[in-house]
């Protein structure tokens, strides 16, 4: 796969939450190793003939009517290695690079909460909707781990990928209806809902109500004369301001201006002030 972006581009403007050698701990990457550790637990409860206590972590419609409350955010870190095999890997390597972006992208805690919203939202949803779809079980971070994808695609939906040049909103756009269909052919009604509730709550949030994603454009062309716009912002502030300056510029120059988030908008109005000013003081 070939795409113009790298988990080496990632800046972190907030900093790691702590550090383990040199290994740089971001909210991402925590999330990844208590998957990997509940993976691993419960291949040992299942090697010891205790594999129905994980069972007891997954979600079931009628969970909240008997208490078990918990079950709302426990039941994506449930993973059976047997039936995974090799997509757990996969799964949270995509993860790793996609989940970076946005957290980037979007701020920790804004991350945190669309993680905990794309959890507990299609679940409270199913719950409700239980004696119109009848039981349905809720295991594992697929289906969020995808919709954190989308988020990336909504993101940067320029950003290029595999040999073929498909750029990423394409990509969500196919894998998207891949997923519905395999859904809607086996009958899956609850997976159906939760798969177009988590991912058009993930586009909403990181495009604060906007959803300029998932319009389809066939334009390949990209607006110019952003970077000169902005150019000058570089030379004011500290070197955190000058690092998230030269990120949004980067992005501006491969994907155009109008990819930027409102938060990236808003860094570079405030770095624009702060130049003007600098301007007055000097005269």
């Amino acid at each position: 796969m070939s795409q113009s972006f790298s988990s080496s581009s990632w800046h972190g403007p907030e900093g790691p939450l702590f550090t383990v050698g040199n290994l740089r701990v971001d909210l991402t990457l925590l999330l990844i190793g208590i998957h990997t550790l509940a993976m691993a637990v419960a291949a040992v409860l299942a090697a010891s003939g205790l594999g129905e206590w994980v069972n007891q972590a997954a979600f079931a419609a009628g969970d909240l009517r008997a208490g078990q409350v918990w079950t709302l955010v426990t039941y994506p870190f449930v993973h059976d290695i047997r039936q995974e095999g090799l997509w757990f890997g996969l799964e949270m390597l995509m993860f790793f690079w996609f989940g970076r972006e946005v957290e980037s992208a979007i701020g920790r805690r804004s991350f945190g909460l669309l993680y905990g919203a794309l959890a507990v939202i299609p679940a409270l949803v199913l719950a409700g909707a239980g004696p119109l779809l009848g039981s349905s079980v809720l295991a594992g971070s697929g289906t969020i781990s995808f919709a954190v994808f989308l988020a990336f695609c909504a993101l940067h939906p320029g950003a290029q990928f595999f040999f073929a040049g498909l750029t990423a909103k394409w990509v969500g756009w196919i894998l998207l209806a891949i997923y519905s269909l395999a859904a809607f052919a086996g009958r899956d009604w609850p997976g159906l809902l939760q798969l177009w509730l988590c991912s058009l709550f993930a586009v909403a949030w990181v495009r604060r109500g906007g959803m300029e994603w998932p319009a389809l454009s066939f334009s390949k062309g990209k607006k110019k004369g952003g970077k000169a716009k902005v150019a000058s912002a570089k030379k004011t502030g500290g070197t955190p301001v000058l690092e998230k300056v030269d990120a949004i510029l980067d992005k501006i120059s491969k994907e155009g201006i109008h990819s930027l988030t409102s938060a990236e908008k808003k860094q570079l109005e405030e770095a624009r002030a702060r130049l003007l000013q600098k301007d007055r003081q000097t005269r």
